[in-house]
């Protein structure tokens, strides 16, 4: 068994016999991503990765949905390298950036009010609070939720979704499996 992100060699001996690997943890062990955003019941995927229907553009992240006001978790550990305070709202957009070094990815959660005490720089831990639900950024109350999009490198914004056509980042789906969540 590798941990999560972990890299080693296989045995000689199993080297071809690929019918069995067994790649990233087995989905007994794997929990919700949307239970882990908010740990709770009641959240969905409201949108996945590359998932717009009715609006142009691609979709770079995943969309979770839960009440207003629920708390939102960390789905990683890492530093917070940007924090923008948005209000609700088409207009007010909100953003959290959480780069973690070891993984050289950044998690970017948008439209969900980040805690007053996030200050750039800080640690956080996976599973930490970091947000309420909200609808920062978002034409109405109905339509709240968090966009969490993975990015690769040291990124301080989500990438362009809404009326862009190109794809920036990969599916994360795999990266969210790695890190033993289902992404559903």
């Amino acid at each position: 068994d590798f941990a999560p992100g972990a890299k080693g060699n296989l045995k000689p001996g199993l080297k071809n016999q690929n019918a069995s690997h067994q790649f990233g943890p087995s989905s007994s062990v794997r929990v919700n991503m949307s239970y882990a955003l908010y740990k709770a019941s009641g959240g969905y995927i409201s949108c996945g990765f590359d998932g717009y229907v009715h609006t142009s553009g691609r979709h770079e992240g995943i969309d979770i949905t839960r009440r207003v006001g629920s708390a939102v978790h960390a789905l990683t550990s890492g530093q917070i390298i940007n924090v923008v305070h948005g209000s609700n709202g088409g207009s007010g957009l909100s953003t959290i950036a959480v780069y973690n070094a070891s993984l050289n990815k950044t998690i970017i959660y948008l439209h969900s009010a980040p805690l007053s005490s996030l200050r750039v720089g800080q640690q956080i831990s996976r599973g930490q609070v970091i947000a309420e639900e909200a609808w920062h950024g978002v034409s109405s109350r109905n339509k709240a939720h968090t966009h969490v999009e993975m990015r690769r490198g040291r990124q301080t914004r989500a990438a362009k979704s809404v009326g862009d056509s190109t794809l920036s980042n990969p599916n994360p789906n795999s990266f969210w499996v790695s890190q033993g969540y289902n992404v559903r």
